[in-house]
């Protein structure tokens, strides 16, 4: 009989009132040096799926009530400080490891921080992107006293360290490293997540009892267990239903495997929701990008960032959409780009090579064919002839262009801002429009044509006179 506890996907509900019993914390592990990387970039600010690392394990716990998040920062903390602060504000504390001297080291810095603290301490890895709000909220539920691991099995554990239990009790007995295996103790197929929850008073005596006896000199957080063992304190474990959790990111190939797995866990997670993606395998769709019910996605996609997409639209095939909004049963694309501050209406259509940037547009506007449209604002029901653009920058600054409701621009146009078309109001093919055009006017911009009598072949004439 299994008697290795597990996570049942409980709702958020569940974990905020498990969890609201004590206050809880975590200490999220992000000084390492991350050499691996071959970057300047720190390796928790990468982005995947439209965040940098360490959000994801951020936002993972906000959803599950964990009160305070305590990032220990080291090798380019001011850099990841500063994008976390511009992010979360004070929600977030830091603490410094200014000399990495391992695992265990890196949680006393937490020490001062949560002096006084008398609920469960979570202590996690920053580079482990695939930690779900389910698994975390279930390492809490399940943590009464002690310390309580989360574990996943694997079909093949490799070189992970072995989880060995107690077979009356299913307590954790040990973790033992592959290299210090037995043969019998290989065949064990749970493995140790590196994600704990621990009394949080227990912790810190323990952490100042572990020695630097390896071959690293360093401290180690999991010959904590040894400790709280022979104090007597239960040392539990949690299995997680998706062994994904235990995946970390060390180098840029692993931060392209763990994209990948975390973009088909958002795309199915949409289409579960009502959403239809048609080609998931080129469709690329950030975890932050919200998507109404009814909702077509066509092949070739990017929808970036803070990106909402309203019900009953149709995007694509070959659109980019980046921090904009979307209203209910648009039409984008194909081959259509909306820039970051777009918000359109309902009912908009947006045709092919049209780009859109920092431009609001009301309800049934079309724009159908190769226009620019930025800094703009355009009225309900005003048609965008094909080739329109507007001149928004002057080489100093950006101006804006104001088309008002039930307007014709005409095909061609070139609208230079600050420009105003009132309501009502149309251009001409072709005009270039820099002043205003009234409301019932027709605005032409253009010189007058004029037509010169056998000026075509005469000049044919010419040149096949001349010489070659």
């Amino acid at each position: 009989m299994d008697k290795k506890p597990r996570i049942d996907s409980p709702s958020a509900p569940c974990y905020h009132a498990r969890v609201t019993e004590k206050t809880s914390a975590a200490v999220i592990l992000a000084a390492g040096k991350s050499t691996r990387m071959k970057s300047k970039t720190p390796k928790m600010l990468h982005r995947l799926c439209g965040k940098p690392i360490l959000f994801h394990i951020l936002d993972a716990l906000s959803h599950v009530g964990v009160e305070r998040r305590i990032v220990v920062i080291g090798h380019e903390g001011e850099r990841v400080q500063e994008l976390v602060t511009k992010r979360y504000g004070d929600a977030v504390e830091f603490v410094w490891q200014r000399e990495q001297k391992g695992t265990g080291h890196a949680v006393r810095m937490a020490e001062d921080a949560l002096s006084g603290h008398e609920g469960p301490v979570l202590v996690l890895p920053g580079d482990a992107p695939l930690l779900s709000s389910e698994a975390l909220g279930g390492l809490l539920s399940g943590h009464a006293s002690g310390c309580t691991l989360l574990t996943a099995e694997l079909d093949d554990p490799a070189a992970y360290g072995r989880i060995v239990r107690n077979k009356l009790t299913s307590d954790v007995e040990a973790i033992v490293e592959f290299k210090d295996a037995t043969p019998e103790q290989r065949k064990i197929t749970e493995i140790n997540a590196a994600v704990y929850a621990f009394d949080g008073p227990a912790l810190f005596d323990a952490l100042k009892n572990i020695t630097p006896a390896n071959a690293q000199g360093e401290l180690y957080l999991t010959d904590t267990i040894a400790l709280f063992k022979k104090a007597g304190l239960p040392v539990r474990a949690v299995v997680s239903p998706d062994p994904d959790v235990t995946l970390g990111v060390n180098t840029r190939v692993e931060l392209a495997e763990l994209g990948a797995k975390l973009q088909a866990k958002i795309l199915k997670s949409l289409m579960l929701s009502g959403v239809t993606i048609v080609d998931p395998a080129t469709t690329y769709i950030d975890s932050t990008v919200q998507i109404g019910q009814d909702t077509t996605i066509l092949p070739g996609c990017h929808l970036w960032g803070e990106t909402v997409i309203g019900e009953d639209c149709r995007i694509g095939p070959s659109v980019v959409i980046e921090d904009s909004v979307v209203g209910d049963g648009c039409k984008v694309g194909p081959f259509a780009q909306l820039r970051p501050g777009t918000v359109l209406g309902s009912a908009v259509k947006i045709g092919n090579f049209v780009e859109v940037k920092n431009s609001q547009l009301g309800d049934n506007v079309s724009a159908g064919h190769l226009t620019y449209l930025g800094d703009t604002t355009v009225g309900a029901k005003t048609n965008i002839g094909a080739g329109t653009i507007t001149c928004n920058y002057d080489g100093w600054d950006k101006h804006r262009t104001v088309i008002g409701e039930r307007c014709f621009v005409g095909s061609n146009s070139t609208l230079i801002a600050p420009v105003t078309l009132e309501d009502d109001s149309a251009t001409a093919a072709g005009a270039a429009i820099n002043k205003t055009v009234p409301s019932g006017a027709l605005g032409i911009g253009r010189a007058r044509q004029e037509n010169k009598e056998g000026w075509w072949a005469a000049r044919r004439a010419r040149k096949t006179e001349e010489p070659s």
